[in-house]
């Protein structure tokens, strides 16, 4: 496998550390190339890329700064924006990782962000799959190289080597939950529990550990019973729920590793209820419908 990186380029402190690192180490990749996606939404993004270029440029490294249509967010909520600027954020940044024939498209999350992550899930009530956080490595080709250091750290690096970076005046605003989170509720944890950023983390890094593990189990029972499976959609035959506590659940993760999702609700009850019993039946958990036919679960 090759070693072409793609690097994701914001102007903050996270993603000029990572330039920094990636640039003093350049002769171990075979190409490296950095990217900066403007939102056309802020007036200090100029700034920005004005910055990046500059220190690419000293670098040694390919810039390019690519653009979304700012027409997109139209008619979006607070909520709305964030989903819709990260999807796009990396439509754009995986068409130029393909065109430039890159291997790897990292991205700066640093240890605080996994904290922050994973505090958000256990507070939205989520498994052990979501537990996992932010992974250092995902199957599409992302990685997050700086995973294993602190923001703290990442201050140090910088003034250690005259780093120079921007801060984006988004980022201190408080109207959007995580922010909030971000700024106020885990530092304030922190200070009163030192180590809740490492031990949230190190949450993180368990459930990673776990988690195929878990699926290997589940598979060796649940893939007798699989008849075909496609994107999005599955057949199981002769498939009945055991009747005992936890099994739905166990059930719910091992559809997950599958492609199929959905958020929990108090419908995942009736849902693994009727499961249990041998009666068709139609049900639908968010955009996921399941259906029974003489013994055979339909999942689409």
């Amino acid at each position: 496998m090759g070693n072409s990186i793609l690097l994701a380029i914001s102007g903050g402190l996270d993603s000029m550390c990572m330039l920094h690192r990636f640039a003093n180490n350049a002769k171990e990749y075979s190409n490296l190339y950095a990217a900066y996606v403007n939102h056309g939404i802020r007036k200090d993004t100029n700034k920005d890329s004005m910055l990046i270029k500059k220190k690419c440029e000293e670098y040694g490294i390919p810039f390019y700064e690519i653009f979304i249509n700012p027409e997109i967010f139209e008619g979006s909520g607070k909520g709305g924006f964030e989903a819709i600027a990260r999807d796009a954020r990396y439509n754009l940044l995986f068409e130029l990782k393909n065109k430039l024939g890159a291997n790897f498209l990292a991205t700066a999350h640093h240890k605080d962000d996994q904290a922050e992550t994973v505090f958000l899930r256990i507070a939205r009530g989520t498994g052990l799959k979501g537990l996992r956080g932010i992974l250092p490595e995902r199957q599409d080709g992302v990685i997050r190289p700086m995973l294993g250091f602190t923001k703290q750290d990442l201050l140090e690096y910088a003034k250690k080597n005259s780093i120079e970076w921007q801060e984006d005046s988004t980022n201190k605003s408080t109207n959007h939950f995580r922010n909030k989170v971000r700024l106020q509720i885990l530092p304030q944890m922190e200070s009163q529990c030192k180590g809740t950023i490492n031990s949230l983390a190190h949450i993180a890094e368990l459930s990673q550990k776990i988690y195929p593990k878990a699926i290997k189990i589940l598979d060796s029972y649940f893939n007798p019973f699989l008849v075909s499976q496609t994107k999005g959609t599955m057949l199981l035959r002769h498939f009945y729920l055991p009747a005992m506590q936890g099994y739905g659940e166990l059930f719910r993760l091992w559809l997950g590793s599958k492609g199929i999702n959905w958020e929990e609700t108090n419908e995942d009850l009736k849902f693994y209820e009727k499961l249990q019993k041998k009666a068709s039946f139609r049900f639908r958990l968010g955009k996921v419908h399941f259906e029974r036919k003489r013994g055979s679960l339909f999942i689409y």
